[in-house]
């Protein structure tokens, strides 16, 4: 079952995934969003190596129950990056940077939201019967048709889209906002 997007990190002691889990998952996806901040890559990859480094060194004050994990690196990825920005004031017009940010605001926003409903989905998945839970993920995860869903449920084209239906109902109950993100 290809869920790769939807795995949830594996808690710890305490609740948490080790941090190790968490860099391994948010890596890329902090570089990424740093990268395109910044006019070159080693700075990228320099203020991606501060923000991992102060939530290694934080980890134990961050609480789970008040913010996905991703919304806190995103978080702290957008304070390193205003740091950036006031440190070289000299080479660059702080008022430029502080509209860029807010342009780009919308952009961290909905990145933080889809982070935060990945999560409720995932666990909305979890709790889905076996046949619903593979009739969405065949679907929507997997781009499959409702032939080929059919012929994997054992079932008729009609049913799989009884059963898709039922299933989107009972996660937008959980998630709230699914069918925008479906």
């Amino acid at each position: 079952m290809k869920t790769a997007a939807l795995d949830a990190l594996s808690p710890g002691p305490g609740g948490k995934a080790p941090f190790e889990e968490v860099y391994d998952r948010y890596y890329f996806r902090v570089l990424r969003y740093v990268s395109a901040r910044v006019s070159s890559r080693q700075d990228a990859e320099d203020l991606v190596g501060e923000v991992f480094l102060y939530c290694y060194e934080h980890y134990a004050d961050y609480d789970s129950e008040k913010s996905a994990v991703g919304t806190w690196l995103y978080l702290v990825a957008n304070s390193r990056l205003k740091n950036h920005y006031r440190d070289r004031r000299e080479w660059v017009d702080m008022e430029e940077v502080e509209a860029f940010l807010s342009a780009e605001g919308g952009e961290l926003d909905r990145a933080v939201w889809l982070d935060q409903l990945r999560g409720q989905l995932s666990e909305a998945l979890a709790q889905l019967p076996e046949r619903q839970r593979r009739a969405v993920v065949m679907r929507f995860f997997e781009s499959r048709d409702f032939s080929e869903i059919a012929a994997a449920l054992d079932t008729t084209e009609g049913n799989v889209r009884v059963i898709l239906s039922r299933s989107l109902d009972r996660l937008e109950a959980r998630c709230g906002a699914l069918r925008e993100f479906l």
